[in-house]
């Protein structure tokens, strides 16, 4: 009990008091994140309006807007989309082929501005040259380049300057894009799915050159979360174990094997478990249950944070540091930059520094081992050490019922319904690992709840529920 009250107050005190960031979230060379009290800032380059200014460096961070009810923020290569707490859907930045959704293909947009009317975003994935959104109800959405199937419904090649729903299908729970012209999906069954150009073998085949409508990569149904990076996917599974694809010339793909290999479908990365993965341009990370932190692939210039510049084909430890709890790469060629987070709240950066990418004031000046960032926190929420993708919960805000889909490694696992107060008003056992059921909540009072899912003491799942 004193464990739940706990997660109770670090979500409730976070969200309303904290002046850390909650995450960040990297494109090229800029950086965006919304601290606790639900302000919007940014740093890094900003040349065609990604951090609503035109200016080549911001070494600082900076507020991008006065609002104070930003939830979730997505970066692009050279753009920012933001949700707010409504659910509606913000961005700026580069526009071309339709990027941003505003019906425009203008590159530079540096004003802030809504896209469409729709009050149900979950999230963005931009690639470069276009847009995946995720809605509450569990639709998928494109808008951008369509020269490759990107946008899903077999047709080919105009741009789509405003979001068009992809298929037909309403159980979507998680989206990715690569930086080019390929998609991927994952649904609440455990299944992958991609279309779009079929770069290195990403689309999982080798006879084909493109998916012009969602496909399902392999048979398996045990996925938990995607990753993907320029051309190579980094995919866990429930039970934590790790399994890559695609293009793997440098190492990126942890296999250890050829560089020359066409990697087209999925092979383990080692035979640990993991509790967090982030793959880059031609780098991948990761973080175990023990709270190391492990980089491979590409590393002409450092870039993994290991304090030397040989390519890695295997995952290698940084450090001896068991704290870690996440981590994010942007940039690139050998102008990558990362940064991670520990579990007392520190940021730490290494790799390329060019515009101000660290936030730390400073230009220049790359690092080659994680390095501490004055001034920088990180607001830790129970996610930051949770799996990935266990639990699905749709329409968010609900008014009568709300769907439920989990994907648990145990069966002896419980759904629990907190209020505002941190009283406990519902309990449901889940009997079985996999499965799906409905939450009347028609009689809960307007206002938001936090929804725990459990195996034993520990807390493998925490969501926002909004009841209308």
């Amino acid at each position: 009990m004193l464990k739940k009250i706990t997660l109770f107050f670090l979500w409730v005190s976070a969200s309303t008091y904290g002046q850390c960031y909650n995450g960040f979230q990297i494109g090229d060379y800029h950086v965006a994140s919304i601290k606790s009290d639900g302000t919007l800032w940014g740093w890094g380059l900003s040349d065609i309006g990604q951090l609503s200014n035109t200016l080549f460096s911001n070494p600082t961070p900076f507020q991008l807007s006065p609002a104070t009810d930003w939830s979730k923020v997505s970066a692009g290569d050279n753009n920012t989309f933001i949700i707010k707490s409504n659910g509606t859907l913000w961005a700026m930045g580069k526009g071309s082929y339709g990027l941003l959704g505003n019906g425009s293909t203008t590159q530079s947009n540096p004003t802030l501005q809504q896209i469409g009317t729709a009050a149900n975003w979950q999230k963005i994935s931009a690639s470069t040259d276009m847009t995946i959104g995720l809605k509450t109800d569990g639709t998928i959405w494109g808008w951008g380049q369509n020269d490759q199937y990107e946008m899903g419904n077999n047709t080919c090649c105009a741009n789509q300057l405003t979001p068009i729903q992809i298929g037909t299908a309403n159980h979507w729970v998680d989206i990715e894009t690569s930086r080019g012209a390929s998609v991927f999906a994952l649904k609440n069954d455990g299944t992958i799915w991609g279309w779009g150009l079929n770069l290195g073998g990403l689309l999982a085949d080798n006879t084909v050159m493109a998916r012009s409508v969602p496909t399902q990569l392999n048979t398996d149904t045990d996925w938990a979360s995607i990753h993907v990076g320029a051309a190579h996917i980094l995919a866990l599974k429930t039970n934590g174990t790790l399994w890559s694809w695609g293009g793997g010339e440098y190492g990126q793909t942890g296999d250890g094997l050829s560089p020359s290999l066409y990697r087209s479908y999925p092979r383990q990365v080692g035979t640990d478990t993991w509790s967090k993965v982030f793959a880059g341009w031609k780098v991948s990370f990761g973080i175990k249950p023990d709270g190391t932190l492990w980089a491979w692939g590409r590393n002409d210039v450092g870039q993994l944070g290991i304090g030397n510049t040989t390519n890695q084909f295997t995952p290698v430890q940084l450090g001896t540091d068991t704290d870690w709890v996440d981590v994010v790469s942007g940039g690139a060629g050998n102008d990558q930059f990362t940064i991670a987070t520990k579990s007392d709240g520190t940021v730490w950066a290494w790799g390329d520094n060019q515009v101000g990418q660290y936030g730390n004031g400073t230009v220049g000046n790359p690092v080659y081992v994680p390095t501490l960032m004055t001034g920088l926190c990180a607001t830790l929420s129970t996610d930051e050490f949770e799996q990935e993708n266990v639990f699905t919960m749709y329409p968010n805000p609900a008014k009568d019922v709300v769907n439920l889909a989990y994907n648990l490694t145990d069966a002896n696992a419980t759904f629990e319904v907190f209020d505002v107060t941190g009283r406990l008003i519902q309990n449901v056992a889940l009997n079985s690992v996999t499965g799906s059921s409905e939450l009347n909540v028609s009689a809960y009072p307007a206002g938001v709840y936090l929804v725990l899912i459990k195996q034993g003491a520990a807390v493998v799942s925490s969501s926002k529920l909004v009841v209308e």
